[in-house]
């Protein structure tokens, strides 16, 4: 099961990495990735659709990005956890790819997104398909420590706010043991830490997306002093350390390191 899946990955990541993939291609992805041709499904538009509406996915897109119907269930498991507050909430997307996260969430909660992506070719190709799409989405050129500087002024935020993370992982990916979040690009309590500071240490929600092997305890030393909410785990299509997770906590005012 896995050599299929590798010899896509190589191809994605190669050959295939900046070009916009045909429909065939698409199927092939999401048979392999997903477990049907159909099924790599973004923006709500099934994989047949994609191309025939101008939608555009990268090769590296296809492999990395969070496809329908994740960020549907994670949009209905916020949208629990935040009934009872009362709130207008905003989305911030920090590293959003594909923007199908922030997408989705805006679409099921009604909350304004602000997205950010530092790549340049990822940003176009997502600014074109959010456009396509007339989505709400307020998509920013920018790295996402920019971003957090251009988001509204402090008494509009909300302790209901949420940040979606999901910086790439690179070498964090594939060490013997999982994914280590200490070592993503940038590290995950670096980015946690750079969110406690933008809001003036006002709690929030985040929703971390990982996959299914961590190691040791990288994720709870990353949130340490927050509360842990919700993890979501779709049914596996891939070997174990393929499969994406997401955990949604309540990030606390303050990290271990800054009470010191």
């Amino acid at each position: 099961m896995s050599s299929p899946y590798f010899a896509l990955r190589e191809r994605l990541l190669g050959p295939l990495r900046d070009q916009p993939l045909t429909t065939d291609q698409l199927y092939e992805a999401g048979r392999i990735i997903c477990g049907h041709p159909e099924s790599l499904s973004l923006y709500g538009v099934p994989a047949a659709e994609l191309t025939a509406r101008g939608l555009r996915v990268l090769g590296r897109t296809a492999l990395e990005c969070t496809k329908d119907p994740h960020p549907a269930a994670i949009a209905e498991l916020i949208a629990e956890i935040q009934h009872p507050l009362g709130q207008r909430p905003m989305v911030v997307d920090l590293f959003c790819g594909s923007g199908n996260i922030g997408h989705h969430l805006g679409r099921r909660l009604g909350h304004p997104v602000y997205a950010a992506e530092r790549d340049p070719l990822v940003y176009a190709t997502t600014r074109h398909n959010l456009d396509r799409l007339d989505s709400s989405v307020a998509l920013h050129h920018a790295d996402y420590r920019e971003m957090l500087t251009a988001l509204p002024a402090l008494p509009a935020r909300s302790e209901g706010d949420i940040y979606v993370v999901d910086p790439p992982w690179g070498a964090a990916a594939f060490t013997p043991d999982g994914l280590d979040l200490t070592r993503t690009a940038p590290p995950l309590p670096e980015i946690l830490d750079d969110v406690r500071r933008s809001r003036d240490h006002l709690p929030c929600l985040v929703v971390i997306k990982t996959n299914d092997r961590i190691v040791n305890s990288s994720l709870d030393n990353s949130l340490g002093g927050a509360v842990h909410l919700h993890t979501f785990t779709p049914e596996p299509m891939l070997p174990p350390g393929l499969n994406a997770e997401f955990h949604i906590y309540r990030l606390s005012e303050r990290s271990p390191s800054s009470s010191r």
